[in-house]
């Protein structure tokens, strides 16, 4: 019956919804929609790793709008990586998602081909709770048959939602061999509404951190105080102004194994 409104409401099926629409296929995101692959397009541009939503045209529509230049979207298999859940809400109400080095696990993600003009444009979708980066040495086995050594992705600086010390993965995103037990969205909320609140409905326990910004920041101060520090593969951080920092994420943990 609580989980009703998730259904009916839009702001609340849209906080439900993440990481919404992936698909199977590679695709090139043009006026706003999912138009057929096409490889020619990916010449000069930057391979960004798209694990949550970046990976769903309703979500890059959300970001670009209709009347931008086409973007290709290519299906690939990252291996010795998960997704999973990232300490933070965002400001429409979901638990987002965060990639997490975990040896033997292979999962399905998405490279956004991007110019400089929509690189600009994704940043400051994301650098309130992410760090940009180049990851080395990742073995990336796109659709078309092509594999990628390196490629930049945003890397979670929240740390990682945890159950008993372990991080959950994301039930939407396909993998094999999960080594970490994986729950929905909605499950993921009611989750953390046990945590946080639990005398609270579910939907107005949403409702809350998406209406005031001081209640998520509060509920994300205590998300973090319970998550397990990043755990990634190597990698350099760049900054947003395109200058490479260090080596070495904050509150990354320095290389213990998942």
């Amino acid at each position: 019956m609580e989980r009703r409104p998730f259904k009916t409401d839009p702001v609340l099926k849209r906080a439900a919804g993440y990481p919404y629409d992936i698909t199977k296929t590679s695709f090139t995101f043009m006026g706003g929609a999912a138009a057929p692959f096409d490889p020619a397009l990916r010449e000069g541009r930057t391979p960004v790793i798209g694990y949550g939503s970046n990976q769903s045209p309703q979500r890059l529509r959300q970001k670009f709008g209709t009347d931008h230049t086409p973007i290709p979207v290519q299906r690939g298999r990252l291996a010795d990586h998960d997704v999973v859940y990232s300490a933070h809400f965002s400001t429409y109400g979901s638990l987002p998602a965060a990639l997490r080095h975990v040896e033997g696990t292979t999962v399905s993600v998405a490279v956004n081909w991007l110019d400089d003009k929509q690189l600009a444009a994704m940043h400051p979708t994301e650098w309130d709770n992410y760090h940009f980066v180049r990851l080395t040495d990742i073995s990336l086995r796109l659709a078309e048959g092509e594999a990628l050594r390196e490629a930049f992705v945003y890397l979670s600086f929240r740390g990682h939602v945890a159950h008993y010390g372990t991080p959950i993965a994301l039930a939407a995103v396909a993998a094999e061999n999960r080594r970490h037990a994986a729950l929905g969205q909605l499950d993921a909320l009611a989750l953390m509404r046990h945590r946080l609140a639990p005398d609270a409905d579910l939907a107005n326990f949403v409702r809350a951190h998406i209406a005031d910004p001081g209640v998520r920041a509060a509920r994300v101060q205590r998300l973090r105080e319970d998550a397990v520090e990043g755990h990634h593969a190597d990698h350099e951080v760049i900054g947003y102004d395109g200058t490479v920092r260090s080596g070495e994420l904050p509150g990354d943990d320095g290389g213990q194994h998942d």
